[in-house]
């Protein structure tokens, strides 16, 4: 299975003209590292990660924990699913509008859920539909 794209629909914000970068191949090899750990932790379904691929988000808790977990491991979220968003600058590839991203990020941050998993996956989703950039693995 391809890597789910977390960079791709989390960390890719807020191109204003919507255009793709890519990743390093140690950020794909990351990605993919955790990706696999993190299917396993939350026993989410392969399915369900391609539909959120597409912007198709579904209620379902082993996206939610998958998304958390991904965040975790990424150093982007707390244990609470609270966004850092001087990490998750940090961790934007060259290409990336800085100005426009942290605009994305302060935003996306103000989102909360019922748990820490359910506050994670609010962010993410608040970071899939704001963002113009998506940064290609």
């Amino acid at each position: 299975m391809r890597p789910f794209l977390f960079l791709c629909l989390v960390m890719a914000v807020a191109g204003m003209d919507g255009h793709n970068v890519q990743l390093s191949q140690a950020q794909k090899d990351k990605v993919h590292q955790y990706t696999m750990q993190c299917i396993k932790e939350s026993g989410v379904k392969p399915d369900i990660i391609s539909e959120a691929k597409k912007g198709h988000f579904t209620d379902d808790e082993g996206l939610k924990k998958f998304t958390l977990c991904f965040f975790q491991k990424s150093g982007i979220v707390d244990s609470h699913g609270k966004l850092n968003v001087e990490a998750a600058l940090a961790k934007l590839p060259p290409g990336i509008n800085k100005v426009d991203a942290m605009k994305l990020l302060e935003e996306c941050k103000k989102k909360t859920g019922k748990d820490a998993a359910d506050t994670a996956f609010e962010v993410f989703k608040c970071y899939s539909r704001g963002t113009k950039t998506h940064i290609l693995v």
